[in-house]
């Protein structure tokens, strides 16, 4: 396994290369490479399932943190709605009437403790993965997490709930980072997109048992209404921990740290066979890690924004934004809201919520095919356009009064079918785009950034979106449509000329794409099956 590495020591003529690069390593590692990039190509999906299952088995694994990502804001969100919370924690209002409410301000804050902790924690959660690995992450958040969760089951005021929501969130925050790091890392390329997506399935599915939970114990006249749901939570660590103390540690992450030998091992725990595939599989991460260390010599945030990083975290970036500039906060905040307003029962909305969660699923599932045979680009533009022309009748149906019905009902239907759309592109593509398409040297961090700015978008729609729907501030009602639809408009021209293509490249051959600035609409069709590898790795055979 070992490979021969000196530096070159004689001055050459410059060369036109792709980028520059001073080392001389073994013919062994750009031979061994080529053979394994060939293998990565050629692996059909089922091959792959039918070869690598440990490998399949362990992806979905890190696919269910996620889950809480979708459990816990919904659980804390929805408290502020169930009559016993209200009772122990609010105020009658008015006096003798046996209605109780909460005040605004613990309202607000309910809401915002998961996603200001969710905030926080893509920071240290990028810095920790990079350095720890995400299996060693996983197993510290979620050890972690035992502690907090305890602080809101025995929490006996808003604010002792309210601190330990938002340390909870502080730690699971990292979910959304370590999982996709993993993942993107563990799988064959051919199956890595649809890994991936299903961190989006399991974040629906979080919110699905969420609601399901809550619908159970809502007419709960005692505490149980809502400690129930936090003490279920704990479900989720002890599960993680069980199952992170058997996962193998990514071999990727194994190679960046130098450690070879057990990237071999790790590498035939999840189906590479002992010998030439494993070799040359290690000698493909040697090349890319190679190319990387040139390209950046150091791996802090700042070399997030150095070079062509730049590109790829603003990429990730904005790509994950464009979910809240097309107008997931009000398609998942406001449908239950319009019905409710066209008559129907607060039970009955309740049950649509489960019903549109479900929707989520199935439209999870149908983004695996159509990403698979059209890619990442192509799925994110044609979803990102249709969830925009949803917004603009959104806002059309919002000139009609209130008291039309059937435009109330229209606005539901609209908002499931925008769940829907939204569910088999933009939301589980996301996922495959900030994990595919960072450096693998700072994979981490650009996932850290990449979940830190839209969480900021999130939160000013969260905060500005009841002021605009509010009949008393800016009574824009469905009309704020128009505005999502602008924000999408926008979102889709920004993919158009600069979304690439990822589906089906390697690491090292997207590390050659950025470094070449290839436009974006030429990913897809840039032709690095020979490329030299020469010019990445400076290589002479080596003599004995």
């Amino acid at each position: 396994m070992d490979r021969t590495e000196t530096r070159n020591t004689t001055e050459t003529a410059p060369a036109k290369k792709d980028m520059s690069v001073s080392r001389v390593v073994d013919y062994d590692i750009i031979e061994g490479s080529k053979q394994a990039a060939r293998r990565e190509h050629d692996l059909t999906i089922r091959q792959a399932v039918s070869r690598h299952r440990k490998a399949v088995l362990w992806a979905a694994f890190f696919c269910l943190p996620n889950l809480i990502i979708g459990y816990d804001p919904t659980i804390v969100s929805t408290l502020v709605g169930i009559p016993e919370f209200r009772k122990r924690f609010g105020y009658e209002y008015p006096a003798g009437s046996g209605t109780y409410v909460l005040e605004a301000a613990w309202t607000s804050a309910f809401t915002y403790a998961p996603v200001i902790g969710f905030l926080l924690a893509s920071v240290w959660g990028g810095w920790c993965v990079d350095r720890f690995g995400p299996r060693k992450t996983l197993l510290g958040a979620t050890t972690l997490s035992l502690g907090t969760l305890l602080i809101e089951v025995l929490g006996e005021s808003a604010a002792v709930i309210f601190v330990g929501d938002l340390l909870t969130g502080l730690l699971t925050g990292s979910f959304p980072v370590l999982g996709p790091a993993y993942i993107s890392e563990i799988l064959p390329v051919s199956l890595r997109g649809i890994g991936l997506s299903c961190n989006n399935m399991a974040q629906v599915l979080g919110s699905l048992i969420g609601i399901g939970i809550l619908r159970g114990t809502e007419d709960r006249m005692d505490k149980w209404a809502y400690k129930v749901p936090f003490i279920t939570e704990y479900a989720f660590p002890l599960m993680f921990i069980v199952g992170v103390i058997l996962a193998p540690e990514t071999p990727w992450f194994l190679a960046k740290k130098g450690r070879n030998e057990a990237a071999a091992k790790s590498l035939q725990r999840i189906g590479y066979a002992v010998g030439d595939e494993i070799d040359n599989t290690i000698a493909h991460m040697q090349e890319t890690i190679l190319l990387e260390e040139e390209l950046s010599k150091s791996t802090t945030y700042l070399d997030c924004f150095r070079g062509t990083n730049l590109r790829r975290t603003v990429i990730c970036a904005t790509a994950y934004s464009g979910q809240f500039f097309c107008g997931i906060n009000i398609a998942s905040g406001y449908c239950t809201y319009f019905f409710e307003l066209a008559g129907v029962t607060t039970n009955q909305a309740f049950d649509l919520s489960c019903g549109l969660f479900a929707l989520g699923v199935v439209g999870n599932m149908l983004a695996w095919p159509l990403m698979t045979y059209w890619g990442r680009r192509s799925a994110y533009l044609l979803t990102a356009a249709l969830a925009t022309m949803f917004m603009y009748l959104i806002g059309f149906l919002g000139i009609a009064p209130n008291s039309n019905t059937g435009a109330m009902y229209a606005k539901s239907v609209i908002l499931l079918l925008f769940n829907f759309v939204y569910n088999i592109g933009l939301g589980p593509i996301v996922y495959v785009l900030i994990a595919e398409l960072p450096s693998t040297k700072i994979r981490g961090k650009t996932l850290g950034v990449a979940c830190f700015v839209p969480h900021i978008f999130s939160i000013s729609i969260t905060a500005g979106l009841p002021y605009a729907m509010s009949a008393t501030e800016a009574n824009w009602g469905a009309k704020t449509g128009f505005l999502f639809g602008g924000l999408g408009t926008l979102t889709v021209i920004w993919a158009f000329f600069c979304l690439p293509e990822s589906k089906g490249r390697t690491f090292e051959e997207l590390d050659i794409l950025f470094e070449r600035k290839i436009p974006a609409r030429k990913f897809a069709t840039t032709d690095l099956t020979d490329f030299d590898r020469s010019a990445i790795v400076d290589a002479k055979y080596v003599e004995a």
